[in-house]
């Protein structure tokens, strides 16, 4: 990559490890799995229940503002 003239920059990046307040051991870093959501999907069932009458918006004024942020997902 420098070769190329990709690298903008290096600079030190400290990094904290934690550490066990009875023992003094390090706490290493536990990983978790991730999961995802298909927002599209949500957002088309959440809308079709609206206008199913399957969910109710109370006050009904707001089902317009609903539909505006979940129609643009």
């Amino acid at each position: 990559m420098e070769a190329m003239g990709l690298i903008k920059g290096k600079k030190p990046n400290p990094m904290r490890l934690g550490l066990c307040s009875k023992s003094n051991d390090v706490i290493e870093p536990y990983l978790k799995p991730q999961w995802y959501a298909d927002c599209k999907e949500l957002a088309r069932r959440s809308c079709d229940a609206v206008r199913n009458k399957e969910l109710t918006i109370i006050p009904s004024e707001y089902e317009q503002t609903w539909f505006d942020w979940l129609e643009k997902i």
